[in-house]
């Protein structure tokens, strides 16, 4: 009886690791190198399947409203770990907010974060991204229906390209220019939509 508590002891106080048995019995694989003729990097169009009914499926269903918010949250999200970076990253995340607030149509706060990085690019005299804000000002101005601003947005943005000899963005300043000239003649005024949460 002794004997048969000593054997049952002993069988349960062994490790039960899983790699018990690989010490005891190495498993070795089987290597097959890869050729270059089995990876297929662009399949033929004749080994695609696919329904030819979708194709002419052409109705743009928009976006949710859980993946607009969840996309503003993102970037809110980045704006915040970015601050710890610097203010480059920060004007960079105002940038990218104003953009997708302006997607949306939400004048208002995408001016108020572009005025933000027109701050940002002022403190750090990057001439280039003022000018950039400024243009991106105007066209919120221009499509809230307030050309008179616009207009000199883009006169200071044309002063400080002169100023400091920037000729690419003077180019870009013209097409801007025009596009809210366009804009203006033809008395297009987009709505402005405000946040749920107002």
């Amino acid at each position: 009886m002794k004997i048969l508590y000593t054997v049952f002891i002993t069988l349960f106080s062994l490790n039960a690791s899983a790699q018990f048995f690989t010490k005891i019995f190495p498993h070795k694989r089987a290597q097959t190198p890869l050729s270059a003729v089995s990876i297929c990097l662009k399949p033929s169009p004749a080994t695609l399947i696919y329904n030819a009914s979708f194709t002419t499926f052409k109705l743009d269903l928009g976006r949710s409203r859980y993946s607009i918010n969840t996309e503003e949250a993102f970037i809110m999200k980045k704006l915040k770990h970015s601050a710890r970076y610097g203010q480059t990253a920060m004007r960079i995340e105002f940038d990218n907010l104003a953009a997708f607030y302006l997607n949306h149509n939400r004048f208002s706060e995408a001016k108020w974060y572009q005025l933000r990085s027109n701050a940002i690019s002022r403190n750090q005299r990057n001439y280039g991204q003022i000018i950039g804000s400024l243009l991106v000002l105007a066209q919120i101005k221009a499509d809230l229906g307030d050309y008179k601003q616009a207009d000199e947005d883009l006169t200071e943005a044309k002063t400080i390209a002169v100023l400091h000899t920037l000729t690419p963005d003077l180019l870009l300043i013209d097409h801007y220019a025009n596009q809210i000239k366009l804009h203006k003649e033809t008395g297009l005024k987009i709505q402005n939509q405000y946040s749920d949460l107002l």
